[in-house]
């Protein structure tokens, strides 16, 4: 008994002496990978992706006869991407031609395109997202509140859509070439962000109709610039005034 005493007295008199760390002050070090050398059997299995992937961004697509911007209420970036648009529904969606308006945001143009050679490259860093092509049938009510909604703030592009802006809201909103006509439904091809209500596009959120085919709006853009360069085509500058503002 007098042993088992002594032995518990010792634990606890052990258990006093713990020690308790407390972390006073911290040091972040910063290493560049560029600095880490490479281990040659992880390089020799990853040469082989890159170099493939390499070619494949490095592959020319077509020819840009001027550097293309965003800048502007109509750009002529947007506009060769708005006609990329056209091209696929022209392929793609044909039951909307002559029907539908393109509409983009001027967010997800994330770079302008160099003057020259437009490579595989270019358009990644043009459209670095993975937003896919979107049909939406929505009111003209719905239209008309997108439109004011851009008179605001300037963050849409458009196709097929003529109107000037005075005071911040829109006035002789023509849909290819027609007056718009609030109690008719249109169609809308554009992206699956925007129509989840991404830049604030609520007006596209539950829509009559929603169809999504799963085609990325930058593999429509290389489509496109593949289509032009088979046609012994160049990507050209171009805007048409079909924006106007007053103010």
């Amino acid at each position: 008994m007098i042993k088992l005493f002594k032995y518990l007295l010792l634990l606890a008199f052990l258990a006093g002496c713990t020690k308790h760390f407390v972390v006073t002050s911290t040091k972040n070090e910063h290493y560049s990978l560029k600095e880490i050398k490479s281990d040659s059997l992880t390089q020799l299995r990853i040469d082989p992706y890159k170099n493939k992937l390499d070619a494949e961004m490095s592959q020319t697509l077509a020819i840009c006869d001027s550097i293309l911007t965003k800048d502007g209420i109509e750009s002529n970036l947007s506009n060769f991407v708005l006609s990329a648009i056209d091209n696929y529904v022209n392929t793609d969606q044909q039951n909307a031609i002559g029907t539908y308006v393109g509409i983009i945001n001027r967010g997800g143009l994330r770079t302008g395109l160099p003057k020259g050679i437009i490579r595989v490259n270019n358009i990644f860093e043009l459209m670095p997202f993975e937003n896919e092509m979107i049909l939406l049938k929505i009111t003209g009510e719905k239209l008309k509140e997108c439109i004011g909604s851009n008179c605001k703030n300037n963050k849409l592009f458009s196709s097929n859509l003529s109107y000037t802006i005075k005071n911040n809201a829109p006035e002789n909103i023509l849909v290819h070439g027609k007056p718009i006509d609030l109690n008719s439904n249109y169609i809308i091809i554009t992206t699956d962000y925007l129509a989840n209500g991404g830049d604030n596009c609520s007006f596209f959120q539950n829509p009559i109709l929603s169809i999504k085919d799963g085609i990325k709006l930058r593999d429509v853009i290389i489509n496109y610039c593949k289509v032009l360069d088979q046609n012994k085509k160049h990507i050209i500058s171009y805007t048409d005034g079909r924006i106007k503002s007053s103010e």
